[in-house]
């Protein structure tokens, strides 16, 4: 279901009629998209019966506005179109499944089927010898699936190999991708037909080493060296990446315009009414020099004739928070009664979210299709599409030329910053009061605060992220000593009884290097190393509450592995991409990896942290019969600095 500050209609002052109305006449057409997605959706699951249940979830905002719209289910609109998708009842139970393909879920395939013969299993007798078992009884679709995997093995190598000599021995090093099928040697054509494979689906998960343009027949692939390579590496699916990236620009577009009380409308919605639509453009003439949106008017260019027509009329910019301003300020500037107030919203996402449904972009000269787009602020670069779909998004700036309508940069990114930075805390919270409630906590502001005045405290700070993570930065410490956990564990009596250091432990947001912490504190009083008073090691091994987020929320600064000063950062894992500053960073990771297994504890702490807990108090007493009486007054003592500011 859609998110209800993202309405799937927005309704006419006169009549009440939707923005966007279905008519009979596409009716067929709509639902027939709708069709389309779900075999796309089973496809991607590898040809396997999906529940309607679970399809139904998965479904885009667009198709679930066409289903609203039309008044049907899910399971009318694939009726409609049988030779797309089948319905059937599995173990009492329906679902949606891909029509013609051999049946491969569990169990005995679903009635109502037309009978098929069964797959051939692989055998050394029916494929050339040279063939490896690596690649034997590969199910349909999901060769492309497992395709990091896959790509380890000899006989894609060999195959990608004997594709680049092929394609080295044309002219401009290019061929019709039906040509290359008929050159390309026997093991190959083994290899395609044991991974249900064809060889422009092969050659497009490696798009740094082949090119492919043109579509169908005519499509047309080039090699891109001028050898073949030793090892050819996959790159992550096209699609994996964009959706990765819009989910990350849905969550920045809703900090942004958070302060705004204006209505928004996606850029799917748009797309389907672009005729009925007014766009205003509120981003600045550099801005708009790059590229602008069909159908679109200069917000400094718009007349009251222009908004004096029944159209809907559609503010955009690069991610939404000047449009939502320049939409809550036309409100509030209208005259009472006057039907604009229901007309106006704003595209939320902005032009990236434009981008990321393949709108199209004109130049402002020539009104030609273009490809380039503004980003406003390089930050802001990483929420567009990858460079492979076509869009080239740039960041020139012009002296002078302003923002535009409504705020800055810095006065948009900062808000975000400030909304993510009490999300992190409440974050930070619930995964000490989860994880590590027994352990002590520092603010990574005391410890900035103190090195201000010249007072270091004996303090080393400890990264207890991994080794990838640590090559890419860490933190400044600003004259503090900076180690690895692996290094305070092995060194820990030396550092902490020898030394009189205090260590500072820090991870991502504070949960790794929380039960670090923890840890090592049992550790040390089991084996009996540490001989005070349990309570003085505690004071010892401090957790910065909130992670290197925090550090960066609060002005602390980064070095790379080579002690220079950085802007480039690892952020672990998507779950915590919202936790982080937005200004001044670079995000270095894989875009396409899921979360690792470590991660997901800590990131199931951010639904419960904002979700309303009636047990509160309840859970208080739990944790304060469980927590020392040492940790608890210093909790209580950090609580009562941050409300000393408040006359209340």
């Amino acid at each position: 279901m859609p998110h209800p500050a993202h309405p799937m209609c927005i309704r006419r002052e006169a009549g009440n009629q939707p923005m966007f109305t279905a008519t009979p006449a596409n009716k067929d057409q709509d639902l027939l998209s709708v069709a389309a997605e779900v075999q796309r959706m089973v496809e991607c699951g590898g040809f396997k019966p999906i529940p309607v249940e679970v399809a139904v979830k998965q479904l885009s905002l667009g198709s679930a506005t066409i289903l609203m719209q039309h008044r049907v289910s899910l399971v009318e609109a694939l009726e409609a179109h049988p030779k797309s998708v089948r319905v059937t009842i599995h173990d009492g139970c329906q679902v949606v499944s891909w029509y013609g393909v051999t049946w491969l879920g569990p169990g005995p395939p679903p009635p109502q089927r037309v009978p098929e013969p069964a797959p051939v299993a692989w055998s050394a007798a029916s494929e050339p010898a040279a063939l490896q078992p690596g690649t034997c009884s590969i199910q349909r679709g999901k060769a492309l699936e497992n395709m990091n995997q896959l790509a380890g093995t000899q006989e894609l190598q060999e195959a990608l190999q004997d594709f680049a000599r092929c394609l080295l021995l044309t002219p401009h090093k290019t061929l019709l991708v039906s040509e290359l099928g008929c050159k390309m040697a026997p093991g190959s054509r083994a290899f395609l037909r044991t991974a249900k494979l064809r060889a422009a689906q092969l050659l497009q998960c490696f798009p740094d080493d082949f090119e492919l343009k043109g579509s169908g027949p005519a499509t047309a692939v080039t090699y891109l060296h001028d050898s073949p390579l030793v090892c050819f590496r996959p790159q992550p699916r096209l699609r994996e990446l964009n959706n990765a990236r819009f989910c990350r620009l849905l969550k920045l577009a809703a900090d942004v315009s958070e302060c705004y009380s204006a209505q928004g409308v996606t850029a799917r919605e748009v797309l389907d009414c672009l005729n009925d639509c007014l766009l205003v453009d509120c981003r600045t003439l550099t801005e708009r020099s790059q590229g602008i949106l069909p159908n679109s008017v200069a917000a400094c260019d718009l007349t009251d004739r222009n908004l004096a027509g029944g159209e809907w009329v559609v503010a955009y910019c690069c991610v939404g928070c000047r449009a939502a301003k320049w939409c809550t300020d036309v409100i509030q500037n209208s005259r009472p009664g006057s039907s604009l107030v229901n007309r106006v919203r704003y595209l939320i996402g902005g032009i990236a979210s434009w981008t990321h449904f393949g709108g199209q972009i004109l130049d402002p000269q020539s009104r030609m299709p273009t490809k380039k787009v503004h980003c406003w602020v390089p930050e802001l670069a990483s929420f567009f599409p990858v460079a492979r779909s076509g869009y080239e998004v740039a960041c020139p700036v012009e002296p002078n030329d302003g923002w535009g309508l409504g705020p800055s940069p810095t006065e948009a990114l900062g808000t975000a910053s400030g909304i993510r930075y009490s999300r992190l805390r409440v974050l930070s919270w619930e995964v000490r009061l989860r994880y590590w409630p027994s352990v002590f906590c520092v603010e990574a502001q005391d410890i900035l605060d103190e090195i201000l005045a010249g007072d270091k405290s004996g303090y080393i700070l400890v990264d207890c992220r991994t080794p990838e993570e640590r090559e890419v930065s860490t933190i400044a410490g600003q004259g503090l000593p900076v180690i690895t956990s692996e290094e305070l564990s092995s060194r820990a009596m030396e550092l902490l009884w020898d030394s009189g250091y205090t260590a500072v432990t820090f991870c991502t947001v504070g949960g790794r290097s929380g039960v670090f912490s923890k840890r090592l504190c049992e550790r040390l009083v089991q084996e009996g190393a540490w001989t005070d008073a349990p309570q003085a090691l505690s004071r010892k091994v401090l957790n910065m509450l909130g992670g290197i987020a925090s550090w960066l929320h609060n002005g602390g600064g980064l070095t790379d592995s080579m002690g220079r000063p950085t802007k480039r950062f690892h952020p672990w894992c998507h779950a915590f991409l919202d936790l982080f500053p937005i200004e001044n960073l670079e995000f270095v990771m894989d875009e396409a990896r899921p979360d690792p297994a470590d991660a997901l504890c800590f990131a199931a702490c951010k639904m419960t942290a904002c979700e309303a807990n009636e047990g509160v108090p309840q859970k208080l007493l739990q944790i304060c019969n469980v927590m020392p009486r040492e940790v608890i007054s210093d909790s209580l003592t950090r609580a009562m600095r941050s409300v000393h500011a408040y006359e209340d």
